[in-house]
């Protein structure tokens, strides 16, 4: 009988070859999804990253792709995609990584888009927590896109200074945050 030396380092979990295996999948897959939006085919990377979102529900880079590409898909592409199944993408990347500062950047922007600024702006501050050092450019970028935004939905707004006067004074409170002055020293530059 031949006996084959087993030394404890060479047992692998089975577990953990599976994990790793599955990782690989994920990752080939996630690659394939990837050149469909290098293509600019949003409607097939969206469809394609949604059938993974339901095969890997635990990866939360797929479920930040199948926002992503639902955004421009429905944006750019006219496909027909919920605005709560978006943000619920977006929500759930959130949910399986927290610590990803473009996930609450990009699920921020997304907000803004489609008018839900109390959510962008909670997005936008939660991503500056996590990265202090981005803390300017997220404020200014979330004082200008809200602002722009605003003005684009609501254009009558511009013409009466009482009624624009709150949204810019939001705007205006994010890009004092990113110039890391007070209100008061702004005064004493203008």
């Amino acid at each position: 009988m031949l006996r084959i030396p087993i030394k404890e380092n060479d047992i692998k979990p089975p577990l953990l070859i599976i994990s790793i295996t599955m990782a690989d999948d994920s990752e080939k897959k996630i690659l394939a999804g990837m050149k469909a939006m290098d293509e600019g085919d949003f409607k097939k990377a969206y469809s394609h990253f949604k059938k993974l979102a339901e095969e890997f529900p635990k990866n939360a880079e797929i479920w930040y792709y199948k926002a992503e590409c639902a955004n421009y898909a429905s944006g750019m592409f006219g496909a027909k995609v919920a605005i709560e199944e978006i943000m619920d993408a977006y929500k759930k990347a959130i949910e399986l990584d927290g610590d990803k500062v473009e996930y609450y950047q990009s699920y921020g922007s997304f907000c803004i888009s489609v008018n839900k600024y109390d959510e962008a702006e909670k997005a936008y501050n939660e991503a500056a927590q996590i990265d202090e050092s981005l803390e300017s450019s997220l404020y200014s970028e979330f004082a200008i896109e809200y602002f722009n935004n605003v003005m684009a939905t609501y254009g009558e707004i511009m013409e009466d200074p009482k009624a624009r006067a709150p949204y810019a004074k939001k705007a205006l409170e994010y890009m004092l945050k990113a110039l890391e002055i007070t209100p008061e020293e702004a005064k004493s530059l203008l």
